[in-house]
């Protein structure tokens, strides 16, 4: 017999206790009872205070203490090894391990290899998800100009006579925004709009250049580029969230893989974006010779600066001497602008504090008087003020809040006011 203590675990006390040991059991004498522990149903659950504590296996909450005793390590030597501890053996260890880098292959490989069968099959519930993460991007680091509607409206207008010339099935929910930003960018959203930045329309020499930066950015939205390049980064985040219980760690790494301005597509979705692009503009009428000098002096910045602080348009989607003579093979001098010049002007106001400059009124002489050289006497009278500039000239008002996005201008007046926000109607 050894003595014992032995605590059934509903009452906060541990009884004395006589314990037997047999060849496949031991049996627990308190008091007038008798407990019967089978060795394989047997744990170890010591304190750490040089007794030994033995629990049962599922664990009922009972404990029996008892001191050291060599005829219990003869008896039960398997309560005295690493696995009786909770430690388990090297292969199980190894094959937990194992099955660990099997999970994080599938996530991190297999994911990314499976990102474009993936994309075509994502449900649009967790698309608009995806959609949300971005555009509390955009409200983050972007303002919306409440002078940019017309803009808007000039470049929607088109875009959509690129995409119906070119059969884009989702023309229709295709959208463009003018947004104030310290960069010069455009890029496209899981939910089929494209941003464009007021810095890259001031970079722009002619209308040409920014139709071809859209058309690039249409392109990735009908071969389902974005959603691709998403899928291939957040398949780390869903990883992470797996490895680390779901405690929100691979929400963060998906959140910050939808990179709006570090988006990195593969070269081949960028060629293949540039051919769709072309195709789109000389569908449409609009030389490609734009998109040429763009890229090429994109490059020229690029390479005076060393790499230093070139356009984020450059580090998203690179420019090369390559993608410049692509460009360029295509061109077709001649052809008239994508936008004309009064429109293109709005544009260029677009998110400006400067007016738009506006042609000065023709003087009509008083009657009597002599008409002046070169003035049309059949003209009609002019107003007596001066014409005033268009609106948005005067500075930017506050933006009245996020509104949702809307249906395509063709479909319905363009909107008024700002940026959609998470939980948008799509």
């Amino acid at each position: 017999m050894i003595l014992a203590r032995y605590a059934d675990g509903r009452a906060a006390i541990a009884r004395d206790a006589q314990v037997e040991l047999g060849p496949d059991a031991l049996t627990i004498q308190v008091g007038e009872q008798n407990h019967v522990w089978t060795y394989a149903d047997l744990r170890r659950a010591d304190d750490g205070a040089g007794r030994i504590m033995l629990k049962r296996k599922p664990d009922t909450g009972e404990r029996l203490m008892l001191e050291q005793s060599s005829d219990l390590e003869s008896t039960a030597p398997d309560l005295f090894k690493p696995r009786a501890f909770g430690i388990e053996g090297r292969a199980v260890v190894g094959s937990l391990i194992a099955s660990a880098w099997g999970i994080a292959a599938a996530f991190l490989v297999g994911i990314p290899l499976a990102a474009a069968p993936i994309a075509e099959v994502i449900p649009e519930r967790q698309r608009n998800q995806i959609a949300d993460i971005s555009w509390s991007q955009v409200n983050a680091f972007t303002d919306y100009c409440d002078d940019s509607d017309e803009a808007a409206r000039i470049l929607n207008d088109v875009a959509y006579r690129m995409m119906e010339n070119s059969n884009v099935a989702r023309r229709d929910d295709i959208w463009i925004t003018i947004v104030d930003a310290p960069f010069p960018n455009a890029f496209a959203l899981p939910d089929y709009s494209i941003i464009v930045t007021d810095d890259l329309i001031e970079m722009a020499e002619s209308p040409d250049e920014v139709t071809g930066v859209i058309a690039h950015e249409i392109a990735h939205i009908e071969h389902n580029h974005v959603m691709k390049n998403i899928i291939r980064n957040v398949g780390a985040g869903v990883f992470f969230d797996i490895v680390f219980g779901g405690a929100g760690a691979g929400q963060a790494i998906a959140i910050a893989s939808v990179n709006l301005t570090g988006l990195r597509y593969s070269r081949d979705d960028e060629t293949d974006a540039d051919v769709r692009g072309f195709e789109y503009m000389d569908a449409a009428g609009i030389d490609t010779g734009g998109v040429a000098r763009l890229f090429t002096r994109f490059t020229e910045m690029a390479e005076e600066q060393g790499g230093g602080d070139i356009p984020t348009l450059l580090s998203s989607h690179p420019a090369s001497a390559e993608r410049a003579a692509t460009a360029r093979a295509r061109s077709r001098p001649g052809l008239a602008p994508s936008i004309n010049e009064a429109d293109w002007r709005v544009v260029r106001a677009a998110c400006s504090d400067e007016p738009i400059p506006v042609p000065a009124p023709i003087e009509i002489p008083a009657q009597g008087q002599t008409p002046r050289e070169g003035a049309n006497p059949n003209a009609a009278p002019a107003p007596t003020s001066p014409t005033p500039p268009l609106e948005g000239g005067a500075g930017k008002p506050e933006s009245p809040g996020p509104m949702p996005k809307p249906a395509h201008p063709k479909a319905v007046a363009p909107r008024i006011g700002g940026l959609p926000s998470l939980g948008r109607a799509s």
